[in-house]
């Protein structure tokens, strides 16, 4: 095995355990590291199946001593939105400078903000516990903002500091010549 698939290994092991842990001992509901290791996989694996591969094992290994999902269809709309941060962390990837900042800025914001938008619409779409009414859609909103403003507050959190590990890993890989404030890959 060369150097690149056991560091790719470790760093694979290491966010996927961040994720399980993080999602089985969140101090608050929804404040978890979930999305912020998604787009870090998203951002670090030079192939896309590590990347892919990681929120699937998260979301499957944690889920064993979560309290199940009551409604099949919600269940896919929390899993499938967990592709938002990795396609942002994949674009990322691909951008330099001020850009890859912005882009970065966005994993911080857009996925709790799409997740609570999508999986509340689902809640409210497939339970039958709000009225099918624009005023039960609106309820459903409401009741889920707490979870919202926690998800935000958990993914700005966690991207902040997984992103400062990486720049960390980054300048101790390359102490020459790494700019800790680009967000340097340890390897590209």
């Amino acid at each position: 095995m060369n150097r690149d698939t056991l560091r790719d290994l470790t760093v694979f092991g290491l966010l996927l355990a961040i994720g399980v842990l993080g999602r089985w001992a969140q101090p608050t509901w929804n404040f978890t590291p979930l999305a912020a290791v998604t787009v870090l996989g998203g951002f670090y694996f030079r192939q896309a199946m590590p990347a892919i591969l990681l929120p699937i094992g998260i979301l499957a290994i944690s889920d064993l001593l979560l309290p199940m999902h009551d409604s099949w269809p919600v269940m896919v709309c929390v899993h499938l939105m967990m592709l938002v941060p990795l396609l942002l962390g994949r674009s990322a990837r691909n951008c330099q400078g001020l850009r890859r900042g912005a882009m970065l800025g966005l994993c911080g914001f857009v996925p709790a903000t799409l997740f609570f938008l999508v999986t509340n619409f689902a809640v409210w779409a497939f339970k039958s516990t709000y009225d099918a009414t624009f005023e039960g859609l609106l309820a459903c909103y409401a009741a889920g903002l707490p979870f919202y403003r926690w998800m935000l507050a958990g993914d700005v959190f966690y991207l902040v500091v997984l992103l400062g590990c990486l720049a960390v890993a980054g300048a101790a890989a390359r102490p020459r010549d790494c700019n800790p404030l680009a967000l340097a890959i340890p390897r590209l």
